[in-house]
């Protein structure tokens, strides 16, 4: 991983760390609102992963020199991206219908929003830095 990927990375771990450490010192709070902090937790951990893997396939699509590919990289990242959270959701639904915890999935559903916008902040950081040299 060259300095360039650790340096989008590092916004995105520092995200995950933050949300995991609000989630631990808010926790009776979090279950006396009725949000299973597990689920919650769960959750970003799921966006945590799937963030990094598309951070990097962007990366790795503004290097190439193909305008194409750069497209295909922010889709590819999109579509990844959908399908997990999708999936995942599905899965959740399908296994606790009876004990859903729609807070908890509106909570999960704000931290989508925190970790796509800092996801689309550092990738204009890329394209940017990419267009200056």
């Amino acid at each position: 991983m060259n300095g360039l990927s650790k340096k989008i990375i590092v916004p995105v771990i520092i995200l995950f760390i933050v949300i995991n450490m609000l989630l631990y010192f808010l926790r009776s709070f979090l279950q006396s609102i009725g949000i299973d902090v597990n689920f919650v937790a769960g959750a970003n951990l799921l966006l945590f992963l799937i963030s990094i893997s598309g951070l990097l396939i962007q990366n790795r699509s503004v290097k190439s020199a193909n305008t194409n590919a750069f497209i295909r990289g922010i889709y590819s990242s999109l579509i990844i991206k959908m399908f997990t959270v999708v999936a995942a959701l599905l899965i959740y639904v399908a296994v606790l219908s009876h004990e859903l915890n729609k807070a908890g999935i509106f909570l999960a559903m704000a931290f989508y929003i925190f970790y796509t916008s800092l996801e689309v902040f550092q990738l204009m950081k890329i394209v940017r830095k990419k267009t200056n040299e």
